[in-house]
């Protein structure tokens, strides 16, 4: 008999299907964490994405189809995390980012969203601006929620810069400009833009000497020095070593909320009557959407999968290969039962079925709200 990987014993003991048990966590020097439980070309999808998307080439995949990150081809550009839910950051998770835009907007603010490129050295963004590796770090659903959920947001950016961005490149703009362009196109509503970046304000911004920047400086060194004698306190915020514990708990909290420790796995799939569905933090985002604004549903594009119950003879092949429980054993009939919402549109159940009664249909999201969810093949 040959040897079982470790996870796949505590998966057997426990009485876990082995397949899904192992959702790994590996990250490209602590910043982006690849998640296997996500990941359908890991379930046996023929799905190549990521890569694809990848400016840097930076991603391939193992021979058990876990995608590997090459840290020193990758630029941190982010695209994956827009492109895929099996990348994300153990930095901060796109929930925090959500949660962030509705603060900025509960002040009354525009959220301005711009990316590192435009950044340049001696220009303090003000508070309301979100910062991002690449504007394609941030996925059409994403996008779709924060316009249905009516906060003003606007981008910032030359968008000249891409191409000649070391970052993400031509890549990055073609693939933010779909993503908001989708979900403009879903949600009837814009996201607006600025010439220029609002900065940070400071204490003397009334005060400005007409005789030079020299002087200015000058101004703000003392009343630096001065509080940093009174106080200490700006001694304190610049300590390197405050940073870098500020650092840590933010990472500790996000890891936290992906269930990121070392050891613990990200999704268990243990069948408990039947398979526990997993909801796939995109399709949330967008469920999350049509209950803000159902119109939304009409206009929102969906891959999923559809059943010819005049073929299907209930062997629960597709259920069985299915990652996320949208097919399922019925339990209170034993017949296969399907919630859409939960679909991928991953493909795994059309190969799995023997007798060719599955096929993925391009929809809208309203087939969400008009199955109410479940449906089953009697």
């Amino acid at each position: 008999m040959a040897d079982v990987p470790e996870n796949d014993k505590n998966a057997q003991e426990s009485g876990a299907d082995p397949k899904f048990e192992d959702s790994s966590i590996r990250s490209c020097e602590g910043q982006i964490a690849v998640l296997r439980g996500f990941c359908m070309r890991a379930q046996g999808a023929a799905c190549s994405r990521c890569a694809l998307a990848c400016p840097a080439e930076a991603i391939s995949f193992e021979d058990d189809g876990r995608p590997s990150i090459d840290a020193d081809a990758c630029t941190r550009c982010g695209i994956c995390l827009g492109i895929c839910d099996a990348f994300a950051s153990p930095r901060i998770t796109m929930d925090d980012l959500h949660e962030r835009f509705k603060r900025i907007a509960e002040r009354g603010e525009d959220v301005v969203v711009t990316c590192k490129e435009n950044i340049f050295p001696g220009l303090e963004p003000a508070a309301n601006v979100v910062v991002l590796p690449c504007l394609a770090s941030l996925s059409p659903e994403f996008w779709t929620l924060v316009l249905a959920e009516n906060i003003p947001v606007k981008l910032a950016a030359d968008l000249s810069y891409c191409a000649d961005c070391d970052r993400a490149g031509e890549m990055g703009e073609m693939l933010y400009t779909h993503a908001i362009e989708s979900a403009e196109a879903a949600t009837g509503r814009t996201v607006g833009s600025l010439d220029s970046i609002p900065e940070k304000e400071n204490l003397l911004k009334d005060m400005a000497n007409p005789v030079g920047v020299d002087r200015r400086s000058a101004f703000e060194n003392l009343v630096g020095d001065v509080g940093d004698i009174a106080s200490g306190k700006r001694r304190l915020r610049n300590s390197e070593v405050l940073h870098e514990f500020l650092e840590r708990r933010e990472k500790a909290r996000a890891q936290a909320r992906l269930n990121l420790s070392d050891g613990i796995d990200f999704e268990n799939f243990v069948p408990q009557g039947r398979t526990r569905k997993t909801m796939w933090p995109r399709r949330k985002m967008l469920l999350e959407a049509i209950n803000c604004d159902p119109s939304i549903a009409d206009h929102a594009s969906v891959t999923v999968s559809r059943t010819d119950c005049a073929l299907c003879t209930n062997l629960l092949a597709c259920a069985d290969a299915c990652p996320t429980g949208a097919r399922h054993r019925d339990s209170t009939t034993g017949q296969l039962a399907y919630d859409v919402r939960y679909c991928s549109g991953c493909g795994l159940c059309v190969a799995a079925c023997p007798e060719g009664a599955i096929e993925l249909v391009e929809a809208t999201a309203a087939v969400f709200l008009d199955s109410e969810g479940e449906g089953t093949c009697n």
